[in-house]
This record gives structure tokens, C-alpha cells and sequence, in this order.
């Protein structure tokens, strides 16, 4: 608690830094963030293949022969299970790279050209679903304040907790912007994940420090606090590592659409770790009346 001004401005230096990555890349690229095709809409090229191809073979040899055509690297081939088809899904091409891609398939796996399909995905449906993404994590938050409020009877619990929360998402949106993640259906299922995640370790903490109310005394509160955050120190740390463990092995043995859940979610995890153990105690002691300030 005493070093709780170096934690809240490593974590304001952290979550401002989203914005201006934004910032930058909206005046180089035009996007603040790297939406991907369900987010931002595309086109989907259906291809039927003269065999049937599993999802390792059409990412190491379809895959590289779109991204060459179009210049597009968020490319995202899905198989449809049953047959020789592929669904490829690209950034909007005119009717030129279409044409071009056509081509480029018929040349490489000698596919029939009457074979291929193409038809636009809805920018429509993209951005209910930005939308619905906002409003589910809003959601999510607030059931988690209703019910940490519930469960310590103290707004001042709820309110800490809730705002760690907020870190941990600000973070991982940070992040996103930072590393150029694309962000689709994965980026909710992150957030979303993280905001249920991380709120265990802080809970524990808060529940310790409840507990050992009646060991300090009313002046003694940043000492209480200490106490039960060392309490559950290792704790903390083991859950974040064994998560942290699985959460990287998925990474490392994924294919690219994994591993663009994994590696935020990685993230997510030491965010939620950190502040946990460094920002959620030192947020509720801040809430607490003067007279039970000893630091």
C-alpha cells in the first residue's frame, strides 16, 4: 500500500498508452485498431478443391497463395466439414483482385473456376457486433459490482474491484492496439474471459482482508492490507502460473486464429495478476475514510 502511487502510475502510463497507439496508427494506416473481416466486413471466397484438405494443409498452402494475390494478411480460411470446400475470408476486393485470386487458384491447385464463389460480407452485421461487444463486457461488469456489493455488503469493495476490472481490460485493449491483434470474435470471448477471471484473485484478497479485520486495529488498515495480500501471495501467483502455462501452450501449438485469442488472453492474465495483488487493495484503502488512513 505504501508504494500504491508507483503501481497507479505504472498502470495510467500502461492504459494511456493504448490510445496513443491508436492514435499513430489511425494517421498511418487509417484504423486506430486492426479489425478483422467480422468486425469490419470483407469478402468470402468459396473454393471447392479437387481433395479434401485438412485445416494444416489449407494454412500452409492456400493460405500463403490469397495472402500473395491480395496483399492481405488477416486472411481466415474455414472448412466445411462434409466436403471439398473452402470458405476464404479477405478484405473487400474489388472485382479486379477477384478475378485475380480466381486465377491465381486455378493456376495452383487446378480447381474449376465455376467452382468459385464469391459474395461480400455485411459491414451491416459488423457493427452490431462491435455493439454487442461493448455492451456485453458492460454488462458483465456491472453484475460483478452488484454482486461483490452483495456479498461484502461495502459499495467500497465493489467499486475497487470493479475498477481493477477496468484496468484489466484497459490494459488488454491497450495492447491490442499496441501489437496490431486483429480484433473479431475472439477480441469478446477475451474480454470477456478476463473480466471473469481475473476478479477471483481480488476476491480472495478482499475476503482475507475482511477476515482479519478484528487482528488490526482501525488505524492499522494499510498493515491489514499488506498482511493479507503476503497471505495470499503465493496463491495468486500459482493460479496466474498454471493458467498462464496452459494459456501458452496453446499459443505455441495453435494455428493463427488460436493463437490470436492466446496471446491477449496471456496478457490479460499478468494485467489481472498485477493489479489484483499491487492495484485492488491500494484502490479500496484510497476509498476509505481519512481516519482509517495510516500511511
Amino acid at each position: 500500500v505504501g508504494k500504491r502511487k508507483v503501481f497507479f502510475i505504472i498502470s495510467i502510463i500502461l492504459i494511456l498508452s493504448g490510445p496513443v497507439a491508436m492514435a499513430i496508427h489511425h494517421n498511418v494506416d487509417g484504423t486506430a485498431l486492426n479489425y478483422a473481416l467480422d468486425f469490419s466486413g470483407g469478402t468470402a471466397t468459396t473454393v471447392t478443391f479437387n481433395e479434401d484438405m485438412d485445416i494444416k494443409q489449407i494454412d500452409s498452402e492456400v493460405t500463403p497463395v490469397v495472402e500473395e494475390v491480395t496483399g492481405d494478411k488477416n486472411v481466415q480460411p474455414t472448412k466445411v466439414v462434409g466436403t471439398n470446400q473452402v470458405v476464404i475470408k479477405t478484405r473487400t476486393l474489388s472485382q479486379e483482385e477477384r478475378e485475380k485470386l480466381d486465377n491465381a487458384l486455378v493456376e495452383k491447385f487446378n480447381v474449376d473456376d465455376s467452382l468459385i464463389t464469391t459474395e461480400s460480407i455485411s459491414s451491416t452485421v459488423s457493427s452490431e457486433m462491435r455493439r454487442d461487444a461493448v455492451v456485453a463486457v458492460i454488462v458483465a461488469t456491472l453484475c460483478m459490482l452488484a454482486y461483490i456489493w452483495f456479498r461484502f455488503k461495502d459499495i467500497r469493495f465493489a467499486s475497487s474491484a470493479v475498477l481493477a476490472l477496468l484496468h484489466d481490460v484497459l490494459v488488454v485493449f491497450a495492447f491490442y492496439g499496441i501489437s496490431r491483434i486483429s480484433v473479431g470474435n475472439t477480441f469478446i470471448a477475451c474480454m470477456l474471459t478476463i473480466v471473469g477471471y481475473s476478479i477471483n484473485a481480488t476476491i480472495v484478497i478482499f475476503d482475507r482482508i475482511r477476515e482479519n479485520k478484528g487482528a488490526f486495529k482501525r488505524n492499522q488498515t494499510a498493515e491489514r492490507i499488506n498482511k493479507s495480500i503476503s497471505q495470499t501471495l503465493a496463491r495468486s501467483i500459482n493460479t496466474s502460473l498454471t493458467t498462464l502455462f496452459t494459456i501458452g501452450a496453446i499459443y505455441f501449438l495453435g494455428v493463427p486464429s488460436i493463437q490470436e485469442f492466446a496471446l491477449p488472453m496471456m496478457v490479460g492474465i499478468i494485467a489481472g495478476a498485477y493489479s489484483s495483488i499491487c492495484i485492488s487493495g491500494s484502490i479500496w484503502y484510497t476509498l476509505l475514510p481519512k481516519a482509517e488512513k495510516d500511511v
